[in-house]
């Protein structure tokens, strides 16, 4: 079962997925599950601030400021894109 996670949650990436930008997406791969993923924007943003431990919180402020969008709608995004790394096994909850 899935640790609930909160703005207080630390997390970072995986030591065996690799990642890569092509044409300003990123693309990742998983060692592990052998399955390729792709982001654009703000989830390649989010996978460059996940690369040392951090808080979801942290990662609300950076996004808040280098993006318009709203701190409520930020937040459940970013939650629901972190719970789907998660689910994939791309990060760590520290």
């Amino acid at each position: 079962m899935q640790k609930k996670i909160d703005i207080n949650t630390n997390v970072q990436r995986i030591s065996n997925v690799l990642s890569n930008q092509i044409d300003g997406e990123t693309i990742l791969l998983s060692i592990e599950n052998g399955e390729y993923y792709g982001m654009e924007n703000i989830g390649s943003r989010i996978w460059e601030l996940l690369e040392n431990p951090v808080s979801i919180q942290n990662i609300l402020k950076y996004l808040l400021d280098e993006f318009d969008v709203s701190k409520e709608q930020c937040t459940i995004d970013t939650l629901k894109f972190v719970n789907k790394l998660i689910d994939k096994n791309l990060i760590n909850i520290l």
